[in-house]
């Protein structure tokens, strides 16, 4: 049988929603990671790009689904195993520091066959078979150790869709796992333009807040206020986009207005002077109680000040 290369692997992937980490990226997770771990776990390591960043010195451990993909990585201080994740827990009964993963996006799972398996059963429901982002995120937290991080990066639609997931996530609050949430703009991936997150899981955190995090912006929101919205972790939610407003100089404005009435009354009193010499009448106490008005205001103190003033002349009259 003919080996596979790289390039085939990748749009076999490609195709079943499974998505490779650029360098960079694999950078921003590692940058949760708040101390120096003795091992960390990819549950779903692909080419080993998320292992790759970390010291020589650090035990790393990986699962691949496929194995002709597994053999070509060469990551030090590594140990893999093939085989589905769900189905087949390579790494059963062992706990990590720290855990860094890309599972597949919403792909198929048959959750039946795992009803009872320790990994799901703590959660009050199963996620759906159509999407198994939340299995995975189980699988996870099944296997980090209780001062340990991990850092997942997730399709968003797992941060508010409803039903199974809905209580799952509900159920991931509630126990105070979820830590922080990273909105991840599009065209972070070499082979997807779909916006993704990070969910950052703990066991021992010291408050119940969550922190949102968008681009240079951070909001801590409390579990109060997270539970108020339904449960979702939605970043746009905590920290809505910013509208920019636009300036409008107020003196600007004034004068736009008061040039849009002069007109308006240069063109009335052209008006009224056709009429008055079409029916042969005077338009004198009509201009009259115009300057009568007009003296009221000349009198007034408020215009002391000439500055920003619009004469006949400016306007073209």
């Amino acid at each position: 049988m003919k080996q596979k290369s790289i390039k085939n692997i990748r749009w076999e992937f490609k195709d079943k929603g499974i998505f490779y980490t650029p360098p960079e990226l694999a950078e921003k997770l590692k940058s949760y990671v708040d101390f120096e771990p003795e091992t960390v776990y990819d549950p779903t390591c692909g080419a080993g790009n998320l292992l790759r960043v970390f010291p020589e010195n650090v035990k790393k451990y990986g699962q691949e689904l496929d194995r002709e993909q597994l053999s070509l990585i060469d990551v030090p201080n590594f140990k893999g195993y093939a085989g589905d994740t769900l189905l087949d827990d390579g790494f059963n009964g062992m706990k990590f520091d720290c855990i860094v993963a890309n599972p597949p996006f919403s792909v198929k799972w048959n959750p039946d066959e795992l009803a009872e398996d320790e990994r799901f059963s703590c959660s009050p429901v199963l996620p759906p078979p159509s999407k198994a982002d939340w299995a995975f995120m189980l699988h996870i937290l099944h296997h980090l150790s209780e001062n340990g991080v991990a850092v997942v990066l997730e399709f968003p639609g797992i941060l508010y869709r409803g039903q199974r997931e809905g209580k799952v996530r509900k159920w991931f609050v509630e126990n105070n796992y979820i830590d922080r949430v990273v909105n991840i703009p599009g065209n972070t991936f070499e082979d997807t333009a779909i916006s993704t997150c990070i969910v950052v899981l703990k066991k021992n955190k010291t408050t119940t807040d969550i922190v949102f995090e968008d681009g240079d912006k951070t909001e801590t929101v409390s579990r109060e206020t997270v539970e108020e919205n339904d449960y979702s972790l939605s970043v746009g939610i905590y920290i809505p986009e910013e509208i920019e407003k636009e300036y409008i100089d107020p003196l600007v404005l004034e004068n736009e207005a008061r040039r849009s009435f002069l007109i308006r009354l240069k063109k009335e009193l052209d008006f009224d002077r056709m009429v008055c010499e079409m029916e042969e009448i005077s338009m004198r106490p009509y201009i009259s109680a115009i300057r009568k008005i007009l003296r009221e205001y000349d009198r007034d103190k408020t215009n002391a000040c000439d500055n920003n003033q619009i004469s006949l002349f400016d306007i073209g009259l």
